[in-house]
């Protein structure tokens, strides 16, 4: 898991910055290809070091998903709705992660471990195919008029001297949502890997039956997404900072929780809502980008972003296990989850919406929260 990341940190940014310069399709479709080859080695390696390798190509594949995909979504829907578009969008985390751990638990079970690897693999294609045929960058390319709702962001950005890279880097709202970011994945991420064990070793089920629990859980998740994002459109007037720290402050509550011995029903209802919280501020935390430095140099800042999500998943899964061994408790790990979402809890009232809403809204003359 940890090689996984760490071609999938390295090539955040730069799969990112690419989205903006090539466009989404493109790199989306690049990306897909790259992951489907390592995912093929993966599952026919007999040794640790071949199994690392198809984790590193599997790894720098996935990374160019997310950025693009954000782009992707901003570029066909208005400013006004773009929360509820990526929440939308967003559902195939959850929809996704719950297929995964259901159709993998399934098939290591039934046809060996290989063929969790093998067949997703073959489901990936068949989506890239149609992707590439259907799917364009943007609404000029298919004949339809582009918005003109961040006209006077776009032409700021186009006549700074500064590189987009060198303005996305020195963006100091966008560092401290980085921050955010990298404290709200370390549990999502940590969550998403440890559910099934932690069901099969605290409640002694088999893998196929935790997989199943898991599966359900974590379904709920996908009405989240959509609902943040609406609520942050339409309740909240395009502000995303409330319901991000609702959702953080929740998930720190539910983690500490399971750090006690619950029994299977409230442990089930607890771990409902963290499958809820760990989606919702996903899609809000998505949207500053395209929010902050508008759709043009949307995939860059995305992909900045996720380094810092990225890098949270390089360290959750090891010192998560780490800390289950030396405590020779799940129970332990998730009260680390508690307080790793506790920190972004704190760190999101740093958060200054208000600077960048006033400079779209009135002034054109700084707009890159410097």
């Amino acid at each position: 898991m940890a090689f996984f990341f760490v071609t999938y940190t390295a090539f955040q940014l730069p799969a990112g910055y690419l989205g903006d310069r090539l466009g989404p399709r493109k790199i989306l479709t690049f990306g897909a290809l790259v992951s489907i080859i390592g995912n093929l080695i993966f599952s026919q390696a007999s040794s640790y070091l071949v199994l690392a390798f198809g984790q590193l190509v599997n790894g720098m594949g996935q990374a160019m998903g997310w950025s693009s995909s954000v782009k992707l979504i901003v570029s066909w829907f208005p400013k006004s709705r773009r929360g509820t578009a990526i929440g939308l969008f967003a559902t195939c985390i959850t929809g996704g992660s719950s297929l995964a751990i259901r159709l993998s638990g399934f098939l290591g079970d039934h046809l060996g471990w290989r063929y969790s690897f093998i067949i997703p693999s073959i489901m990936m294609a068949v989506v890239a195919v149609i992707f590439w045929i259907f799917v364009r960058n943007h609404p000029g390319e298919k004949g339809l008029p582009d918005f003109d709702d961040e006209i006077l962001l776009e032409q700021q950005i186009e006549s700074d001297s500064r590189s987009p890279l060198f303005m996305v880097l020195t963006n100091r709202t966008l560092w401290v949502i980085g921050l955010v970011y990298f404290f709200f994945v370390y549990v999502q991420f940590g969550c998403l890997v440890w559910i099934p064990t932690f069901l099969k070793e605290s409640y002694t089920m088999s893998i196929d039956r935790a997989s199943t629990i898991a599966f359900f859980i974590l379904l709920p998740g996908v009405f989240a997404s959509p609902l943040g994002g609406f609520l942050s459109d339409r309740l909240f007037g395009g502000r995303r900072k409330p319901l991000i720290l609702l959702g953080l402050a929740v998930l720190a509550g539910s983690s500490f929780l399971l750090s006690l011995k619950l029994s299977i029903g409230f442990a089930a209802v607890v771990l409902a809502v963290v499958g809820l919280m760990i989606l919702m501020p996903d899609v809000l935390l998505a949207a500053y980008p395209s929010d902050i430095l508008s759709r043009k140099l949307s995939a860059t800042a995305m992909g900045f972003l996720a380094t810092f999500t990225s890098a949270s998943g390089i360290i959750t899964t090891p010192l998560s296990g780490k800390i289950a061994d030396l405590f020779q408790s799940y129970g332990a790990v998730f009260f680390s989850f508690g307080v790793v979402a506790l920190v972004g809890t704190v760190l999101t009232f740093f958060i200054n919406e208000k600077m960048y809403f006033l400079s779209s809204a009135k002034s054109p003359a700084k707009p890159f929260g410097a």
